[in-house]
């Protein structure tokens, strides 16, 4: 009986942590790309995110270079590419030819939660604030409008 717990509570700290597995920009939650000590990590799941109508809120925070972000940016495109569930099903900006802001939903899980890849990038000085995030839930496009204020 001790040994499932364990095991339990080991999948229900696992499986929202590696909610994104599959996915290119995985590399960069792992630290593949920008080293951990270099990244800011926010893991929320659970009643808090209820109002949101999410499940999970899975996001990194770094500054990178400009190699840097046009790995990063690469790593989302491929993703955006590959896994787009719909072309009405995002919203992109780019300055000067580069990816600033992104919200993609791409293809549901098979439980019926909407799962999106987000992008945001903005210069500071001669480095790349960006932030990357992985949501899984309930939520439109149009909730997440709401909750974020984007018309």
């Amino acid at each position: 009986m001790k040994h499932l717990l364990i095991t339990l509570m080991l999948l229900g700290i696992a499986l929202p942590i590696s909610a994104q597995k599959g996915l290119h920009i995985n590399e960069i939650f792992e630290g593949c790309i920008i080293q951990k000590p270099g990244m800011h990590k926010t893991l929320i799941k659970g009643e808090s995110l209820e109002p949101y109508k999410l499940t999970v809120l899975h996001t990194v925070k770094f500054t990178a270079d400009r190699s840097c972000r046009d790995k990063v940016e690469a790593l989302f495109s491929k993703d955006m590419g590959e896994c787009l569930s719909d072309k009405d099903n995002l919203e992109l900006e780019y300055h000067d030819g580069h990816l600033y802001y992104a919200v993609v939903q791409i293809a549901d899980t098979k439980n019926g939660l909407h799962r999106y890849i987000c992008y945001q990038c903005r210069i500071h000085a001669k480095e790349y604030d960006i932030t990357l995030a992985y949501m899984e839930g309930k939520a439109t496009l149009a909730d997440l409008r709401k909750t974020f204020k984007k018309k």
